[in-house]
């Protein structure tokens, strides 16, 4: 590496230089793409819950959330990523189980023909589920 000043504010700063052609960049590219596609979808996936509960399901249903799929796709992004567990200190144990409920129903019904199953919710937790949807993505 080598000592540059910074283009913003003029600190010098390390900075790591690499000269990579466009194929080169294309190959890295590819590479990542195919890693996070080549994952197995039934690989187990952790889900930790505040009181330190864990919920393992496949990762073909953690998928189901936006969140949990943005945490867990790209290629070391997040920790999450590389250990396949993600903690969830804002949401319980009982609203954590009932969401991954959801993510097998999901899985289960989704392109299925005719009427859809009633997915039961305790009107207790609904609040709880409806905020730890939201912010799963589900």
């Amino acid at each position: 590496f080598r000592v540059r000043p910074c283009g913003s504010c003029g600190s010098l700063a390390p900075a790591l230089t690499m000269n990579l052609s466009d194929s080169d960049m294309k190959g890295l590219v590819q590479q990542a793409v195919a890693s996070s596609r080549d994952r197995n979808t039934m690989d187990p996936v952790k889900l930790i819950a505040s009181d330190g509960s864990e919920i393992i399901l496949d990762r073909r249903a953690a998928m189901v959330s936006g969140t949990i799929k943005t945490m867990l796709a790209g290629p070391g992004q997040f920790t999450e990523a590389q250990q396949g567990e993600v903690k969830f200190p804002e949401i319980n144990a009982r609203v954590l189980e009932k969401t991954v409920q959801y993510f097998y129903y999901k899985l289960r019904h989704t392109n299925h023909g005719g009427p859809l199953p009633e997915f039961k919710i305790e009107p207790e937790t609904a609040l709880e589920l409806l905020m730890a949807a939201n912010y799963l993505d589900t």
